[in-house]
């Protein structure tokens, strides 16, 4: 009890009005979770609950599934990637994601989606009131790893600025990324029936200069909503090319939103499976672990990276 009532201490004094990601890490989190046994650190979650009425089994089983990999490892962390509700008003969190995935709201590494943002009004306003957590920001999680909360409601250059000055302060960490709209994806049958829609599924605009930073610093993997199932992809450079020196996207847009199928897979897609589910990685100085498993406690995908930096 005491390690969590100091993070939501942290993280509440952290949701201070301000702008920018510029918060120290000092005063944000200096370590949100602590190594496990053998180095390992847990984070586990999904993207996209929406918090519509019709969605309750679903989002119910995906919560149980994290709260159970939260009990079983006390220093273990969640993940929520953006949209939370479908319309960003206050009574969406209190009244359907507070009941389910706000059990364990202390212990999430939220990011922002456009659902929170686009037709609230102000923007945004209920999401920072609920999560309490700045609008970008990044923390260590575990002894070995960092992660970046990046948001995409708000201009890239500015957050492209602070990510370089944090990538280059906190040199002996492996990293990941958070954002809500994904830079590889493939095309579901919803955005086909939106053709011509002005927003690009790819978003390589507004995350691509995150990505071009984030790979020349050596970070290992990408987490993204916002395309609802579960999508692994292999490294790739932000133009695409694949490479062992690129980052992995993940797209887990699955925590209880309404799915849709696969129109035209990505080349570079690896993995793709239309179903409720969290993912979890277990986190070690020199690799990574994932596992997606199912709303009904099916694994469907699992797998072993080495990462491709030493740390010193």
């Amino acid at each position: 009890m005491k390690r969590r009532d100091a993070v939501k201490g942290i993280l509440a004094a952290a949701a201070a009005p301000w702008v920018g990601g510029c918060l120290s890490d000092r005063l944000l989190a200096p370590s949100l979770s602590t190594g496990s046994v053998g180095g390992r650190a847990i984070l586990i979650g999904a993207g996209d609950l929406h918090a519509a009425s019709t969605a309750v089994l679903p989002r119910k089983r995906t919560a149980a599934l994290v709260q159970k990999a939260l009990d079983a490892d006390p220093a273990a962390m969640a993940f929520m990637v953006g949209d939370l509700t479908h319309t960003g008003k206050t009574a969406e969190y209190t009244d359907f994601y507070a009941p389910t995935w706000g059990a364990f709201r202390e212990r999430t590494i939220f990011c922002i989606g456009n659902h929170d943002t686009e037709y609230a009004d102000p923007p945004g306003a209920a999401y920072y009131a609920y999560t309490k957590v700045p609008r970008y920001f990044a923390v260590n999680v575990g002894d070995h790893w960092r992660a970046y909360s990046l948001n995409c409601s708000l201009p890239t250059a500015a957050q492209a600025d602070w990510l370089r000055a944090d990538l280059a302060a906190n040199p002996n960490r492996q990293y990941l990324a958070m954002f809500h709209y994904p830079m590889f994806s493939s095309v579901c049958e919803y955005h086909t029936a939106l053709a011509g829609h002005p927003k690009d599924m790819t978003w390589k605009g507004k995350v691509g200069p995150w990505w071009r930073l984030l790979q020349a610093a050596g970070c290992e993997f990408a987490l993204s909503g916002h395309a609802h199932r579960f999508e692994r992809l292999a490294p790739m450079l932000a133009d695409g090319t694949p490479s062992a020196n690129g980052i992995r996207q993940y797209v887990v847009g699955t925590a209880g939103v309404k799915l849709r199928g696969i129109v035209t897979a990505h080349p570079q897609s690896e993995k793709i499976v239309v179903a409720h589910g969290v993912v979890q990685f277990g986190l070690y100085p020199d690799r990574y672990e994932w596992t997606f498993t199912d709303e009904f406690g099916a694994v469907r995908d699992q797998g072993t990276q080495v990462c491709r930096r030493i740390l010193a």
